[in-house]
């Protein structure tokens, strides 16, 4: 197995911990399944795009598919409401094994974040976590004009930063994101975040990993 050179980390789940946002949402709807309900709403409404062949921002899916998960629980929310909710995206907190752990990586290896949020979601995002100082790029799928997983996002990262994709890797705690991956050529490792599981279909991911932590031992 060839030692990756680039190391390609997703953001949301992976890196930042969503409990605070889910809280907020579950409260608001007055179900404690809303959350996964409107996130797996945006994943999917996010292919609809790409699959159609079109490009939304991330933002403004999100926006779409709260105001769709919110009529399923019959609530009406007010405009400004609904943006301060999902202003919460931007002032997450890390997951506690994430600053060290990229610290330690990132004396051996080229550190890049891929998110499918925008640009200024993602350096926002990174900036509040207080870990984006590690990052030698923060990429945004809206430089290639495609959700994640299609390769595209992927490919892009690549191209720019001129590794093949034999020598990099995709760190993810979504199996849906190790699949696009793996089937981009990339190498991957699965972070088992709380309730995060692999896609039995897909190929075993190089890594399966519990935390960031192990990661590191496996690499270093």
């Amino acid at each position: 197995m060839t030692q990756p050179r680039l190391l390609i980390f997703d953001v949301n789940e992976t890196l930042l911990d969503l409990k605070p946002l889910a809280r907020r949402i579950n409260a608001v709807l007055s179900d404690e399944h809303a959350f996964e309900l409107w996130f797996s709403t945006l994943l999917h409404y996010s292919l609809v795009e790409t699959v159609s062949g079109k490009h939304q921002d991330f933002s403004k899916i999100a926006k779409a598919t709260f105001e769709m998960t919110a009529a399923k629980y019959k609530k009406v929310l007010a405009e400004e409401e609904i943006d301060s909710i999902l202003g919460l995206i931007t002032q997450l907190p890390a997951h506690s094994d994430v600053a060290k752990a990229l610290a330690k990586l990132k004396n051996k290896y080229t550190l890049v974040a891929l998110t499918n949020g925008n640009s200024q979601v993602a350096k926002e995002q990174l900036n509040f976590a207080e870990i984006a100082p590690l990052f030698d790029r923060i990429f945004s799928v809206d430089e290639a004009e495609a959700f994640k997983p299609n390769a595209k996002p992927y490919q892009f990262v690549l191209s720019e930063m001129q590794v093949d994709p034999e020598n990099a890797m995709l760190v993810a705690a979504h199996g849906w994101d190790i699949t696009g991956a793996q089937r981009a050529g990339l190498q991957t490792s699965f972070i088992a975040r709380e309730g995060k599981f692999k896609y039995p279909l897909a190929e075993q991911p190089t890594y399966d990993c519990t935390d960031l932590n192990e990661l590191v031992e496996r690499l270093t």
